[in-house]
């Protein structure tokens, strides 16, 4: 119905899909910011599972092909597993934190959430020499963990405008069509870099999300836009 709905109407689609999110995001995403200003030029481009060596560089082959940025939430273990394919990404993208091991457990409680972060953060310092200020929960999921929790570590939940659905396509071109049918400026894209546990409904690679990128990123610049980080994005989307 959604798709449908985007297809022959992506005023109304924008509309109800805002609506849907301002009630969906306070109350199970932990307040999360998943839009920037319809104004900024722009949209965010993120990835999520990564790093995976099978499938981020292709990605990052893809994103300087367009001279294009984007945001990736890493996984604690890949990045441990791949240090120097997360200092790659790190040269020229922006990256976030997607808790350990996409597990939804660190959500059930502070006390949880701060023990996660307590053997994550460490590792985005060793690695990057900076902690992350943007995390994205595991599958979206925030659990008991809202702002406040988020402030004491210094960091702001991200969630998504639309997802392309990349975990469940086995075509490329089904995904750059569905994200052609949402791309608005201010938009944030849910895509896919790695395979975290539980996250894969469809083939269990990433295949159809580096075919559709080059489509995707053709797209955004078509109408005009700038792929661009979230750090970008929002302060794009600051008033002025």
């Amino acid at each position: 119905m959604f798709d449908l709905i985007a297809a022959r109407a992506p005023g109304l689609w924008r509309g109800l899909n805002h609506a849907r999110l301002a009630v969906e995001v306070p109350l199970l995403r932990g307040g999360a910011v998943y839009r920037g200003s319809p104004t900024s030029g722009a949209v965010a481009l993120t990835f999520d599972d990564g790093p995976d060596p099978r499938w981020t560089p292709r990605i990052l082959d893809a994103l300087a092909e367009a001279d294009a940025r984007a945001t990736f939430f890493f996984l604690a273990t890949a990045m441990a597993a791949h240090p120097a394919l997360t200092r790659e990404v790190a040269a020229r993208h922006e990256i976030g934190t997607h808790l350990h091991d996409h597990s939804l457990a660190p959500m059930r409680s502070p006390a949880a959430f701060a023990a996660e972060l307590a053997r994550v953060l460490p590792i985005h310092a060793q690695l990057l020499g900076q902690r992350p200020t943007r995390l994205r929960f595991p599958h979206g999921h925030a659990g008991r963990i809202g702002p406040a929790e988020l402030r004491e570590h210094g960091l702001t939940a991200y969630h998504w405008t639309f997802s392309s659905e990349d975990s469940r396509a086995f075509d490329g071109a089904v995904v750059a069509a569905r994200v052609r049918l949402r791309l608005a400026p201010g938009a944030i894209v849910l895509l896919h870099d790695g395979r975290g546990p539980g996250s894969t409904q469809g083939p269990g690679h990433r295949e159809a999300t580096i075919a559709a990128l080059p489509a995707i990123l053709a797209a955004i610049k078509e109408r005009g836009l700038a792929a661009v980080t979230l750090a970008e994005l929002a302060a794009r989307s600051q008033p002025r």
